[in-house]
C-alpha cells in the first residue's frame, strides 16, 4: 500500500472544524503550563530573578553610590555574558537606579509583571504588523510564542530580553507599514543591549533614512544621557572583551562550535574566551552570512508582507554574525518564527514550516533536554557536546526558513497578507 500524497495527508487541515479542535487541545495545556510557569508559581509562591538581582540590580547600586558598575569586569573579566559582572550598556543600569531602595518582593513582583506584559505587546504588534484578523491563525501564533523554551528561561532569570522583543515587535510594525516611528523603539534597545545592532544594517540597505535617524538620535541620545561618563569604558573594554566569543555549551552561535572545536575545555568553562583563530573564522562566518542574506533580499521589498520577510531574514542572521547567542537571547528569534509561521500557513508552504518547526523544537526542547542531563550529572561527554550543537542548527533551520520565504515570495509578486486571511 503507497502512501497518499502529501497534500491528500494535510487535507483534514482545510477543515475549520477540525482545525478549531487541534488548537483546542494544544492550547488549553499549553495555556496552562505558561501560566503555571511564568506568573502563579513565581507570584505565588517567590522566584529569585538571578539576572535581574545579581548584575543589573548590583550595577544600579553602584552607580548610584557613584561607583563603577564593570567593576566586576575589570578584575575578573568578562569572557562570558554571564553571571553577576555587568556587561550591558550604562542606561539599563541608570534607568533601575529608582528601583534599588524598593522591597525585593515588590521588585520580583514588578518584574514578572513587566516581563509578561512584554511578551504580550511583542505578539499584539506582531499581529498588527503581520494583518491577522483571523483568530485561529491568531491563537497559533500566541501559543508559538507563549511556548518558546526560551521565553520561560527569560522569565526565570529576569532577563531584560523580553523587552527588547517588545520593542523589536514596536519596529516589526512599523517596518511592515513602512513608517519611520519604529526607528525610536530599535534605537531604544540597542541602547540597552547592543544585540540587536544589526538591525541597523536592514535600515541602511533600505535606505530608510527616517527611521535610521530616529533610531540614531534615541539610542545615541540614551547612552549620553544615562551615566555617560562609562560609555567609553564599555565600548573600549567591555564590548571588545565578551565579544572575543565563547565556547561555553550555552553559546549557540556558530562562534562557539568553532570555539569548542579548537579548543574544547571552553566547553564547561575550564578555560574561558576564544583562541585567536576561531575568532578570524567566527568573522569569516559572520561575512558569509551577511552577505548570502543581502544577496537574497537582492533590493528593498515594496509589499507588506515582504518587508516583514525581510525583517525575519535580517533578525534570524543576527545570532549566526553575532560572537555568542545565549539561551535566553534567542527568544528574540520569536519575530522570525512568528513572521514565517504566518507566512507559512497562509501559503501552505510545508517546507518552511518543517523547517521552523525543527529549528523551534531544537532551541526549545532540544537544548532544555541538554540542559536537563547536565543539571542531573550525565556524564557521556560526547553526547553533551552533539547536543550542545543542537541550538546552532535550530537557529539555521530557522534563517535557512527566512532565506526560502523571501525567494518564494519574491517570485510569485503577488500574494499579499491581507488577502490570504482565512483560508
Amino acid at each position: 500500500m503507497t502512501n497518499p500524497p502529501v497534500a491528500l495527508r494535510l487535507q483534514a487541515l482545510d477543515n475549520r472544524a477540525f482545525r478549531s479542535l487541534l488548537l483546542l487541545l494544544a492550547g488549553v495545556p499549553i495555556g496552562l503550563v505558561y501560566l503555571w510557569q511564568a506568573l502563579i508559581q513565581p507570584l505565588a509562591f517567590g522566584a529569585y530573578l538571578g539576572d535581574f538581582q545579581e548584575s543589573y540590580l548590583r550595577a544600579a547600586r553602584r552607580l548610584a553610590n557613584g561607583s563603577d558598575p564593570y567593576d566586576l569586569c575589570r578584575m575578573y573579566g568578562c569572557f562570558e555574558p554571564t553571571g553577576p559582572q555587568y556587561v550591558m550598556p550604562p542606561p539599563l543600569a541608570w534607568l533601575l537606579q529608582p528601583l534599588i531602595a524598593v522591597d525585593s518582593r515588590a521588585i520580583t513582583v514588578a518584574t514578572i509583571l513587566v516581563l509578561n506584559a512584554s511578551l504580550f505587546v511583542f505578539v499584539l504588534c506582531a499581529l498588527r504588523a503581520l494583518k491577522v484578523d483571523e483568530w485561529q491563525l491568531g491563537v497559533l501564533l500566541v501559543l508559538v510564542a507563549i511556548s518558546f523554551e526560551p521565553v520561560i528561561g527569560n522569565i526565570d532569570e529576569g532577563q531584560i530580553n523580553l523587552v527588547l522583543l517588545a520593542l523589536s515587535g514596536a519596529w516589526l510594525w512599523s517596518w511592515a507599514g513602512d513608517w519611520w516611528w519604529g526607528g525610536i523603539a530599535m534605537g531604544a534597545g540597542v541602547a540597552l543591549k547592543m544585540i540587536q545592532a544589526p538591525v541597523g544594517l536592514l535600515i541602511l540597505w533600505a535606505r530608510r533614512w527616517s527611521m535610521l535617524a530616529a533610531a540614531i538620535i534615541t539610542g545615541l541620545g540614551l547612552l549620553l544621557l544615562a551615566a555617560p561618563q562609562y560609555l567609553v569604558e564599555y565600548l573600549t573594554s567591555v564590548l571588545p572583551s565578551i565579544s572575543q566569543g565563547t565556547g561555553l555549551y550555552e553559546n549557540h552561535s556558530p562562534g562557539g562550535t568553532i570555539t569548542r572545536l579548537l579548543e574544547p575545555d571552553t566547553f564547561l568553562g575550564v578555560v574561558h574566551g576564544s583562541p585567536p583563530a576561531a575568532r578570524v573564522i567566527t568573522l569569516v562566518i559572520s561575512l558569509a552570512a551577511l552577505a548570502v542574506t543581502f544577496v537574497v533580499l537582492r533590493s528593498p521589498a515594496a509589499s507588506r508582507n515582504g518587508r516583514a520577510l525581510e525583517a525575519a531574514a535580517v533578525i534570524a542572521v543576527t545570532p549566526i554574525v553575532t560572537s555568542y547567542s545565549w539561551g535566553t537571547h534567542l527568544v528574540l528569534l520569536l519575530v522570525p518564527i512568528l513572521v514565517l509561521v504566518a507566512w507559512g500557513v497562509r501559503r501552505r508552504d510545508w517546507t518552511v514550516l518543517a523547517l521552523v518547526a525543527a529549528g523551534y523544537l531544537l532551541l526549545g526542547v532540544g537544548h532544555n533536554r541538554m540542559q536537563t542531563l547536565l543539571v542531573t550529572g550525565y556524564s557521556n561527554l560526547l553526547v553533551l557536546r552533539l547536543m550542545a550543537e543542537l541550538g546552532v542548527l535550530g537557529i539555521l533551520a530557522i534563517w535557512v526558513a527566512a532565506l526560502m520565504a523571501v525567494r518564494r515570495e519574491r517570485s510569485s509578486g503577488t500574494i499579499t497578507f491581507s488577502t490570504l486571511g482565512s483560508r
